[in-house]
């Protein structure tokens, strides 16, 4: 292979781009992109370091950033601060973590790893496309002995892309919702049994797979067998838990209070949330209208910080985390409303042994 190499993936397959990379032990980025989509992969003498997609999406935030998020590492405003601190210095994001304490190098080495096997399975069947390999150093603190070859990546993923066609039967959509129907069900394995334990017929299969933080492949096969095995069974719309059917029976109102607040929210208000809000949740110009979407953002941080207040004065009351959100309700402390953003979508809380880390609803 030469210094550099472009190419289209239907007359070059990325199959065939791994195996050159693997055979000549090639070191570099590869990036490759189909429509919005661009993938990047970097390599160390053949071995895989990390891979990350990027979807394109207005506000998407980093790969990295944004699994340690949906897994429950990191809040999203310790991300905010990490992501700025990092693009004002010359370290990446995972070294900036580690470096402010925010966490430790094992749990962001982990998080990398799920990212990196996410990306890969999802390039692997990506039929139409560019490539481009660009060969230069590559910076990083990765042992060898941890990496992998990208022949050896390639013939795992293949295999997995083989695979996957089965799950599809049993586990159809990740927003799929399971419940349990065999309590006395023992699940094999420690990733089978962190799975099980999260599944409570209300978390969809992404959130269920980001909490147990295992790899999409990983987390589809372990949901598809305790469904073959009777262990678990899809959630009917009509079965969602009553704090869901309570927020979506009082939809109409909060859709007109979010028009109205829309349409009247005094600029001054306005500042007032948006102080409270997220780094990245920022007042519009002035002659822009306030979007929908931007309403939302910010009834939703809003609503996740009164959550976080009222969890400390149950605790400071009753000398422990309450053990579900519903709690809350019921000693007073917040509105049912306050617990489903205005699409009745509920927020969850999964509790650990240093306290709760409460989550925000999946985002359709």
């Amino acid at each position: 292979m030469s210094a550099g190499l472009s190419g289209n993936l239907s007359d070059f397959g990325i199959a065939d781009v791994f195996q050159l990379i693997g055979q000549q032990r090639k070191t570099g980025a590869l990036e490759l992109r189909t429509g919005a989509a661009r993938a990047q992969l970097h390599f160390d003498r053949g071995l895989v370091v990390s891979a990350a997609i990027a979807t394109g999406r207005a506000g998407e935030l980093d790969p990295l950033a944004d699994r340690l998020i949906r897994g429950g590492y990191l809040t999203r405003e310790r991300a905010d601060e990490a992501i700025a601190a990092a693009r004002a210095s010359t370290q990446t994001l995972a070294r900036t973590l580690v470096a402010r304490g925010l966490l430790d190098g094992t749990s962001v080495r982990s998080a990398i790893d799920l990212v990196t096997r996410d990306a890969i399975f999802d390039v692997l069947r990506w039929q139409t496309g560019t490539f481009d390999f660009h060969a230069q150093s590559i910076d990083h603190e990765r042992d060898a002995a941890e990496l992998l070859g990208a022949e050896q990546i390639l013939m795992d993923g293949l295999r997995m892309v083989d695979e996957w066609q089965s799950f599809a039967k049993l586990v159809p959509s990740q927003d799929t919702v399971f419940t349990r129907i065999d309590s006395s069900h023992s699940a094999r394995g420690v990733d089978a049994v962190r799975v099980l334990a999260l599944i409570d017929g209300r978390l969809s299969v992404r959130r269920v797979i980001d909490l147990a933080r295992l790899s999409t492949f990983d987390g589809m096969r372990i949901l598809s067998e305790l469904r073959q095995a009777g262990a678990i069974r899809a959630v009917a719309a009509e079965e969602a838990p009553p704090l869901r059917r309570r927020a979506r029976a009082a939809m109409p109102e909060l859709r007109a209070l979010g028009r109205a607040a829309a349409a009247l929210l005094p600029l001054a208000a306005l500042a007032v949330v948006a102080g409270w809000a997220a780094p990245a949740h920022r007042a519009p110009p002035a002659d822009q209208s306030i979007e929908r979407t931007a309403l939302a953002a910010l009834r939703e941080d809003y609503a996740m910080r009164a959550v976080r207040n009222a969890m400390e004065a149950y605790r400071l009351a009753h000398g422990s985390w309450p053990e579900r959100l519903e709690d809350l309700v019921n000693t007073g402390l917040i509105p049912p409303e306050t617990l489903a953003t205005l699409g009745g979508c509920a927020y969850y809380s999964n509790n650990r042994e240093q306290g709760p880390i409460f989550l925000a609803p999946e985002r359709s």
